[in-house]
């Protein structure tokens, strides 16, 4: 009985040590570009505050004062944030990469990777990314090539996770002369995400369509993945045109 009690000690103290180094390990050390941004009510553009980096989400609905988390200090106050963020990025592939910023309302986040994306398969590849309509190609399973993007190309991923009830899709592509990642977060609320206390206003930060039932609302999901692929083509010619006017490092 003794020996069956000490068995059981070890085991409860061995999963508790893997807990505890899992949540250490979602909960990591999260590098922010530390960049102050702003909407241009003009152009409908998010800019920071060196004017370097302009972003668009094209024609959507823009909330205001739209959040965006840039730094430590703006996730504080929504619980849960960082492990989230943190998550998302691991998943992805870029625990490493700098946060340029996070706008939950528009479900999009961009990152500079610090370190060479591993030769993964993308799901797609965009082509001659300066013409004025880039073509697509969509990549099958039993396609074999080196998978080292070229700085005219964009390289797709996506990621389902029908726990989390997540769907990111990655568009990596260069924006001026260094590679962007820019990951739309597509997120069916659930307790985690209720915890961090987002504000529901204009566009929600977390669809309560159910992406179990996403053959329910086919219409409605196809629109909005591929309308990733038109913003990250519109963020390519606006990187291209900010090359000739300032030095990216």
């Amino acid at each position: 009985m003794k020996r069956t009690n000490t068995i059981i000690r070890k085991v409860s103290l061995l999963l508790t040590l893997i807990i505890l180094l899992s949540a250490c390990s979602s909960s990591r050390q999260l590098t922010f570009a530390e960049k102050e941004w702003h909407m241009s009510k003009n152009s409908g553009e998010i800019i920071d505050n060196d004017s370097v980096y302009r972003m668009t989400f094209d024609n959507r609905l823009i909330e205001e004062p739209l959040i965006i988390l840039s730094s430590a200090d703006s996730i504080k106050k929504y619980p849960g944030m960082d492990r989230f963020i943190a998550e998302i990025l691991h998943t992805c592939h870029l625990d490493n990469a700098e946060i340029l910023f996070y706008a939950p309302h528009m479900q999009t986040m961009f990152v500079r990777p610090t370190s060479a994306l591993p030769a993964m398969r993308p799901s797609s590849i965009s082509c001659q990314m300066e013409d004025e309509n880039p073509y697509t190609m969509w990549v099958q399973e039993f396609d074999e090539e080196s998978w080292i993007r070229k700085p005219s190309e964009m390289f797709t991923y996506t990621y389902f996770d029908k726990r989390r009830k997540q769907l990111l899709i990655v568009d990596h592509y260069d924006y001026a002369d260094e590679p962007i990642a820019q990951i739309t977060v597509f997120q069916s609320k659930n307790g985690r995400c209720a915890k961090m206390n987002l504000p529901e206003r204009l566009r929600r930060a977390y669809w309560h369509n159910d992406m179990k039932d996403f053959m329910r609302d086919i219409e409605f999901w196809s629109h909005q993945v591929d309308a990733h692929r038109k913003y990250a083509f519109e963020n390519y010619k606006i990187g291209q045109k900010q090359k000739s006017m300032f030095t990216f490092k």
